[in-house]
């Protein structure tokens, strides 16, 4: 009688061994599905100066964050090392991740529009690309102010980029001017490993890119229609 229940309690042991290991291998398979899963990439955007202390919440873009998102995919658009027929197209395609499919487009479109050759002959040929250089940066004190950026709802953003833009061909100056960038940006949440910023570039708000007058051009117009000093006569 010893032996027989001794014999059941090993087979009773047997069985709890069973399921112990049933459970670890359930507890196993959770915890890869948990690792699988934390490979994602949660955007966390940090304040550019925390002495202050800030409330950091996972996907929740600060105004700065937007802007400089903005300002590095418009410098790379506008970074022509060499031949703009070239790199122009070069840097559309960089930044894709960066863009909506229609922001996307409407850049592929604007690189048909500026380098045309017609095949039939007909028509005038249209080339402001080939062989120009541009640069474009920040024009200094119009950098980042919090009122640059508009928060639009719904996770949408119009960014106001001021921008100097310096264009040569042939090693000649052919441009020097200051334009104003409406650019609108939207959560884009698509892929965390080619954009782990989780926004995107989505084309430009009105009125569009317009010029910036310099000092010399906003004197001018204040003159306008005003007669000028006379200097005064000797007596």
């Amino acid at each position: 009688m010893t032996y027989r229940n001794e014999n059941d309690n090993l087979k009773a042991h047997v069985q709890s061994l069973r399921a112990v290991i049933a459970a670890l291998l359930v507890l196993l398979g959770l915890l890869w599905l948990g690792w699988n899963n934390a490979k994602k990439i949660t955007p966390v955007h940090l304040p550019p100066d925390l002495r202050q202390g800030a409330l950091i919440l996972p996907n929740d873009p600060q105004p700065i964050h937007v802007y400089a998102l903005a300002l590095m995919v418009i410098q790379i658009l506008n970074h022509w090392t060499s031949d703009g027929a070239v790199d122009y197209g070069k840097a559309i395609d960089s930044v894709k991740p960066y863009l909506t499919p229609r922001f996307y487009a409407q850049l592929k479109d604007d690189l048909n529009q500026r380098i045309i050759h017609p095949d039939d002959g007909i028509g005038i040929s249209v080339d402001e690309l080939t062989g120009r250089v541009r640069s474009i940066q920040p024009i200094p004190g119009l950098g980042y102010q919090d009122s640059k950026v508009t928060v639009r709802g719904n996770g949408s953003w119009t960014v106001q980029l001021d921008l100097h833009i310096d264009e040569e061909v042939k090693g000649m100056n052919v441009k020097a001017i200051d334009v104003r960038y409406p650019i609108r940006v939207i959560n884009y949440d698509v892929d965390s490993n080619d954009n782990p910023w989780g926004l995107a570039l989505d084309g430009f708000d009105a009125p569009g890119p317009s010029r910036i007058a310099t000092d010399y051009e906003r004197a001018k117009a204040a003159n306008l229609g005003k007669v000028p000093p006379q200097p005064l006569k000797e007596h």
